[in-house]
């Protein structure tokens, strides 16, 4: 009897519907664009692209920056990175950087024992805690704790303080209404996303200039 009954629930867990996961959140287009502005100079563009192979989801990023004073090009910087899903579970992320001419790498990976492992430029190779995301912004389930730097591989102790739901500006002149979410701590950096959980604005402060992101 008990032995029927196993076969029974089991049955009935193959055919009863499980529950539905989160969806990524993709964009419309399957693409990101932002224009970059330093202290209201346009300096450059960060772009994410999405697509699909299978069950996995590839997202192609890239920024370039150049910083000119009378044309004169004084600051270059480069980032490429790949990003991997398999359905809404994240698989890895692999990206390289030049910082001015300082290039810097990075790889966390889904090894076979189910663990993300990580290493880069500076840091010791390691373990990622489970649910642990990339510093790529598009998914707002990076919101956590912790963060895996996606530029040298770093594990990052932070903390996001949500607030109010603001007005951001696009590249088209217009304004958005997005959620603000501040992040301080190792990372520190503000963060918008809109209604529908799109990636809509980002601002951060570097060697006395403001950066600031117009969704394009």
């Amino acid at each position: 009897m008990i032995a029927r009954r196993g076969l029974v629930a089991a049955s009935l867990a193959a055919v009863l519907p499980r529950p539905a996961r989160a969806a990524l959140p993709v964009p419309p287009g399957d693409r990101i664009g932002f224009r970059m502005r330093r202290n209201g100079d346009v300096i450059g563009s960060h772009t994410l692209v999405f697509a699909r192979q299978g069950d996995d989801l590839i997202v192609s990023i890239a920024i370039d920056i150049v910083v000119k004073m009378i044309g004169i090009p004084l600051y270059r910087y480069t980032h490429r990175a790949t990003e991997r899903w398999q359905g809404d579970r994240f698989i890895g992320i692999e990206s390289r950087t030049d910082r001015d001419g300082s290039p810097r790498t990075m790889k966390a990976a889904r090894a076979e024992d189910g663990l993300i492992h990580v290493t880069g430029t500076r840091t010791q190779p390691y373990v990622a805690p489970e649910g642990v995301l990339p510093t790529t912004y598009w998914n707002k389930a990076m919101l956590q704790p912790q963060l895996i730097n996606s530029e040298d591989g770093r594990l990052m102790n932070v903390t996001f303080t949500r607030g109010g739901i603001e007005p951001v500006p696009t590249a088209a002149g217009q304004t958005i209404p997005a959620r603000h979410y501040h992040c301080s701590g190792e990372l520190r950096l503000d963060l918008w996303y809109d209604a529908a959980g799109q990636w809509a604005h980002l601002e951060f402060t570097k060697d006395d200039s403001t950066i600031t992101y117009e969704k394009l």
